[in-house]
């Protein structure tokens, strides 16, 4: 199911829970999908909006059964990264650059994130501040992308931020090349 309902265990008569399972949730973007008594209208402008609309049956003790109609709204924010890639170009060995790059949460929604690093780590580090942070609506922050060339060969690697909620994720893509050419030093 779906949609499903659960006694809370509280002392309110008739309060339920409804659980909405996490593929409903991985649905695609723009859809209309019914799935039987469950209505389904997804958008994202900027963040995704899930309109659920169902019934909830109620049987009683005496045989009668209740349907209440159940309408629920849940909203998950985006997440999104500019520029979304960074090429660091060619840096001496062992001397450190940097760039700066903004985070953006453009929903009504406040979100928690954090960043994952998968890469070469052998040729070049790149390193990341902050590494995780939570956002109020429609904010952002700038991040600090740090390289250091281990070698004299290319280094590639992504930072893959994940939102909470709804696990949404970008892709920073970044890449530098490490020289043992001087004229590669860069002033500070």
């Amino acid at each position: 199911a779906v949609v499903s309902t659960q006694s809370t265990g509280e002392s309110d008569e008739g309060a339920v829970e409804v659980i909405i399972e996490e593929k409903l949730l991985k649905q695609s973007h723009n859809v209309k999908q019914q799935d039987g008594t469950v209505a389904m209208v997804v958008q994202e402008v900027p963040e995704t909006k899930f309109h659920l609309h169902s019934h909830i049956q109620l049987h009683y003790n005496n045989n009668h059964i209740q349907s209440i109609p159940v309408h629920a709204r849940i909203i998950l924010p985006s997440l999104y990264i500019s520029p979304q890639s960074v090429d660091f170009g060619t840096c001496l060995v062992g001397q450190t650059s940097q760039v700066t790059v903004r985070l953006i949460n453009p929903s009504n929604s406040p979100m928690r994130w954090y960043a994952q690093y998968t890469g070469e780590t052998g040729e070049g580090e790149f390193s990341i501040t902050p590494s995780s942070g939570e956002f109020m609506q429609a904010d952002s922050c700038l991040l600090s992308i740090s390289y250091t060339a281990k070698t004299n060969k290319i280094c590639n690697g992504v930072y893959r931020f994940v939102s909470s909620p709804g696990k949404r994720a970008v892709e920073l893509c970044l890449a530098g090349t490490g020289s043992h050419d001087e004229r590669m030093q860069k002033l500070l």
